[in-house]
């Protein structure tokens, strides 16, 4: 068992593992070049590909070509040249005038870095938005605020991988809902609030682990069922009657309902896996319909994939992060993932890209690329012919080879993101010091995102005013300023719910807490002792149950 040449933990290669680092190796100028076993253990693999996504952090700035405002995942500060998306779409420049010969005499990455440096970035990710322009990574949205990752939604605001969704607020990974409120990995939910691990719920509030449930309140566990409070069941008159006792237009009255479910109802049973659908011979969690899928994580629709974090319709693939498609390596923000690729950010389709990055729209045989479009046969953004192309990509390789370069992800230190604007931060939080040494950027606070918070926010939804919209909020955690938006306070008082004290970030993170992390321990099930793997580690207090086990406990 290796040991990670960063953090000396001990960590797995398998067999299978070395068949798939030799079938996604390409063969090169008639030589087979295999990938070879990693150096780093499967938590460091993921930290490094995680800082070259930002995903939620947004600045104001000039578009570098047209000189206009935009939003942007990248600061004014940073080094290189930042395009909005219109003007990056468009035929007003070329990234080919950028290319530049590979010299065998330095490091590859040295070289990448150069021209990545040059080669203008779009500012944010998006396609077939409309009144969407606060977003990133996401895809025919309308009317939506502050959504992520997130695809096919109307009037949504402050969420992370929500899809196909109405008039929800402050989500993260739910599909298919509809005036739905700071819910968790739920799917087919409407008009609820606080709904966690479940499905096909209605008009419900504080429930885990439901289905097919309505008119049910701090409740876990049910199954096809109706008027429940606290798992015991009422009259339809009885339960809207004692409804009554949880008001939660009230914000303090709804802050001490929240930490009774969190207290109470949380520590109930748990299955060892957050799963939904069918699922074969795979670990790990948030998994929808999975097979043979080991130690990963947020994944819908997958097969045969290992160390994959964030995915839908994916197999084959090792090491990626938010990714669709097949055959694919250490890889991340690709959906679709160009098929057969190695070591690729931020491109979309195409097949057989090496160390490419924001290369998009069917780009095939590329190497060291960056900003292409529709390009083929080209290293370093410069064409060649098929063969010469070949022999230089088998040259390459093998002075990556020989210098341990070839294989891996691009280094953190080279990417176009503060290490603390990224996903490696919140996954893999590090301090300013512990940055800097390490060679990685950091992002200082704007303090003019923190001025003091002059107006006091009634405690009930009622009695909150229009003229909220106009005021500049600060968060009672970090003390960031953020603003409630018309729209957002129209869902607020559709829903009988008061206005947050908290900023997106703090809210969002604040959901996170209820997602475990990203870890697999070796358990017992509480109940059989049979050996089980879970994101729970043994010091947890709650019971956690094999799948057997805790079906039979909802019985």
């Amino acid at each position: 068992m290796p040991n990670c040449k960063r953090c000396s933990t001990g960590f797995e290669i398998v067999d299978s593992d070395r068949e798939f680092y030799d079938r996604i190796g390409p063969v090169v100028a008639g030589k087979k070049f295999s990938v070879p076993e990693p150096t780093l253990c499967p938590d460091c693999r993921r930290q490094r590909r995680l800082s070259w996504r930002n995903e939620r952090v947004l600045f104001q700035r000039d578009c570098d070509l047209c000189k206009q405002k935009t939003f942007s995942m990248y600061s004014e500060k940073a080094d290189f040249p930042v395009y909005c998306i219109k003007c990056w779409w468009s035929d007003q420049w070329d990234p080919t005038f950028f290319g530049q010969d590979y010299d065998t005499s330095r490091s590859f990455f040295e070289q990448f870095q150069e021209l990545r440096k040059r080669v203008p970035r779009m500012a944010l990710m998006q396609s077939q938005n409309e009144n969407s322009e606060y977003t990133n990574c996401v895809s025919h949205l309308k009317d939506c605020y502050l959504l992520f990752s997130s695809d096919f939604n109307r009037d949504c605001f402050y969420g992370v991988w929500i899809e196909k969704s109405k008039d929800c607020i402050d989500n993260i990974l739910i599909d298919s809902c509809q005036l739905t409120y700071e819910s968790i990995f739920a799917q087919n939910i409407y008009n609820s609030q606080f709904i966690l691990f479940s499905n096909q719920c209605s008009d419900s509030a504080f429930l885990l682990d439901c289905r097919n449930c309505s008119n049910c309140f701090m409740s876990y566990g049910l199954r096809n069922k109706k008027f429940h409070i606290a798992n015991k069941e009422y009259s339809e008159k009885e339960y809207f009657q004692k409804l009554k006792e949880f008001p939660m237009s009230s914000y303090s009255n709804l802050q001490k309902a929240k930490a009774h479910f969190f207290e109470n109802v949380l520590n109930a049973s748990n299955p060892h896996m957050r799963k939904r659908g069918t699922i074969i011979d795979s670990s790990g969690d948030f998994l929808t319909n999975a097979q043979n899928c080991i130690e990963c994580y947020d994944l819908t629709e997958a097969k045969d994939c290992k160390y994959v974090m964030g995915g839908f319709e994916i197999k084959d693939a090792y090491d990626c992060c938010y990714v669709s498609g097949e055959l694919g390596y250490e890889n991340c923000e690709c959906v679709p993932m160009p098929f057969n690729s190695i070591s690729c950010s931020g491109s979309y389709a195409g097949s057989d890209l090496y160390y490419s990055d924001i290369c998009m729209n069917n780009c095939k045989n590329l190497f060291g690329c960056v900003g292409l479009k529709h390009a083929e046969y080209m290293i370093l953004n410069k064409k060649y012919s098929p063969d010469e192309y070949e022999k230089q990509v088998a040259q390459i390789i093998e002075v990556m080879q020989k210098a341990g370069e070839w294989g891996d992800f691009f280094p953190a230190k080279l990417s176009p993101f503060t290490y603390n604007t990224t996903e490696a931060q919140e996954n893999y939080p590090l301090t300013k010091e512990e940055c800097l040494a390490r060679g990685y950027h950091w992002q200082a606070k704007d303090q003019r995102e923190y001025q003091p918070q002059s107006y006091d926010i009634p405690d009930d939804i009622e009695d909150v005013p229009d003229e909220i919209t106009k005021k500049i909020l600060a968060c009672v955690d970090c003390g960031k300023n953020y603003k409630v938006i018309a729209q957002e306070l129209k869902l607020y008082r559709n829903a009988g719910l008061p206005v947050p004290r908290k900023c997106f970030e703090c809210r969002h993170g604040d959901r996170m807490k209820l997602k475990n992390p990203r870890i697999l321990y070796d358990r017992k099930c509480d109940k059989c002792s049979v050996d089980i793997k879970t994101t729970y580690s043994k010091e947890r207090p709650e019971k956690i149950y094999c799948e057997p086990c805790y079906q039979e406990s909802l019985s």
